[in-house]
């Protein structure tokens, strides 16, 4: 009775080894012609980009031009500041003070002149009101430029007397002529500084 429990127990055994091998067959052949899908065992890959920051250009502040403004000076003028005036008269007399000229050198009063500088006034002899006339002897060449401006008579102020050689310096007088030649000359001139009030 024994042996026939351990055969019968035996002969389960091998029943369900071959009813599990029928099952295993079944599902492989139900898997191959695609009635039964087969289970997917690992995941497919999936590729994710990731987008790499895109590097930013630095910003330029803005360029601001300067406004340039002109800036004024406005000067005040005093009231009581007198308006100086200077004479000059075109031909001066001839006169006996004058001392002998050049010997290469004609002596002539009456030279025109062509181009003239005003003096400017001295501001100091503004300030301390001076005022005065003064002959100049002026040594004029071919050309009728001054080469020599001397004082002949004083304004009685050295400052007066430097405006008026200065200006005359730069006059441009119109030579004489001597047999058909521009020669030169000394001629005169007077330039009188004055005050007058506003």
């Amino acid at each position: 009775m024994q042996a026939i429990k351990s055969l019968s127990l035996g002969g389960s055994g091998r029943a369900l080894v071959v009813i599990g091998l029928h099952v295993m067959v079944i599902y492989l052949v139900a898997t191959s012609l695609g009635i039964v899908k087969a289970p997917v065992l690992s995941q497919p890959m999936e590729a994710v980009l990731i987008a790499t920051p895109q590097e930013s250009k630095p910003i330029q502040p803005p360029v601001v031009k300067p406004q340039l403004v002109e800036p004024t000076l406005e000067i005040p003028q005093p009231d009581t500041v007198p308006i100086p005036q200077v004479q000059v008269p075109a031909d001066l007399p001839a006169s006996n003070a004058i001392s002998a000229p050049l010997s290469n050198a004609m002596e002539s009063t009456e030279l025109q002149v062509a181009s003239r500088v005003s003096p400017v006034y001295p501001a100091a002899s503004l300030r301390a009101n001076e005022e005065g006339a003064v002959i100049l002897r002026v040594l004029v060449d071919e050309q009728g430029r001054p080469l020599q401006v001397d004082v002949l008579k004083s304004s009685g102020y050295q400052r007066l007397d430097d405006a008026a050689k200065r200006a005359v310096g730069h006059w441009v007088f119109v030579p004489p002529k001597q047999d058909g030649q521009t020669v030169r000359s000394w001629s005169r001139v007077q330039v009188r500084f004055e005050l007058k009030n506003a």
